[in-house]
């Protein structure tokens, strides 16, 4: 029979083996347990990291999209104008084949991109070529408008519509009023009392008076220093600063000022120098 007090002491080291082995796993364990847990931090650093990495590419990536539609919405707006001047001179001029000398190159925005830089370089490209072309049909816009203002305001035309006898030249003659040689400016058409005056070129209407000499006047300003005046009118029919065509009827002819019957006095001006008007009449 086991002795009760050999029994219990039995019992303590047992339990105190248990205690030590229990101990001793534990502290075998806790290498993997903390090598576990640093692992796990990592992960746990490593996916924030990657969280971060993917938020800043979303934002790169937005921005990249931000510059790419506003570069877009440039290059319509561009195109947009390109497509107005080229249809204005399309009207304007009768320009259908002539016009494109200088094509966009619409493949540059239809094949495949590598990357955001590729398709920015395509976009730089497209965009540079549209400004070339509009330069060019700016450049052919004024060229065009340039010839027209010229032909319009060329001066080459008769100041009375329908004609009438020229009753004075231009250069030296007698003086009807007081006999002396004077020099005439001008050309004298004899004509009767309210017979249309016209605009021998397109131009802005500079002078509407009574002159104490000319009577009742009108010069018409043609850019480039040029002039036509038109005096001794009866009745005026532009005011200052109107635009006219060639042709238009600016005046009626009339006996006004110092005149001795009803004719049209007409001169041509060139930097306030008068010039024959002879050589501007048509053929």
């Amino acid at each position: 029979m086991t002795h009760p007090a050999a029994l219990a002491g039995a019992k303590t080291r047992a339990s105190r083996f248990g205690y030590r082995l229990f101990v001793l796993l534990t502290l075998l364990q806790l290498p993997v347990i903390l090598y576990l847990y640093s692992q796990w931090q990592n992960t746990q650093q490593q996916q924030r990291q990657l969280s971060q990495q993917l938020e800043q590419q979303q934002r790169s990536q937005q921005q990249q999209l931000g510059r790419i539609g506003q570069r877009l919405g440039q290059l319509q707006a561009e195109l947009s104008q390109l497509s107005v001047v080229g249809q204005r001179l399309v009207k304007d001029y009768d320009l259908v084949d002539e016009l494109p000398l200088q094509r966009l190159d619409a493949n540059l925005l239809q094949r495949p991109f590598n990357g955001f830089a590729d398709l920015h370089l395509a976009l730089t490209q497209m965009s540079e070529q549209a400004r070339e072309y509009g330069m060019t049909l700016t450049a052919l816009e004024s060229l065009l408008l340039n010839l027209h203002i010229n032909e319009i305001t060329q001066i080459q035309g008769h100041p009375v519509p329908g004609h009438s006898r020229m009753s004075s030249t231009f250069g030296q003659r007698r003086d009807p009023f007081t006999g002396r040689t004077r020099w005439h400016r001008g050309l004298d058409f004899s004509g009767k009392r309210g017979q249309p005056v016209a605009a021998t070129a397109a131009g802005v209407v500079s002078v509407v008076e009574q002159h104490p000499e000319f009577g009742g006047l009108v010069e018409i300003n043609h850019g480039r220093g040029w002039i036509t005046r038109y005096a001794h009118l009866d009745t005026q029919l532009v005011q200052v600063g109107e635009r006219v065509d060639k042709g238009q009827h600016v005046a009626l002819m009339g006996r006004t000022g110092r005149a001795t019957g009803v004719h049209l006095h007409y001169e041509v001006l060139k930097g306030n120098k008068q010039l024959d008007p002879a050589r501007f009449l048509p053929n």
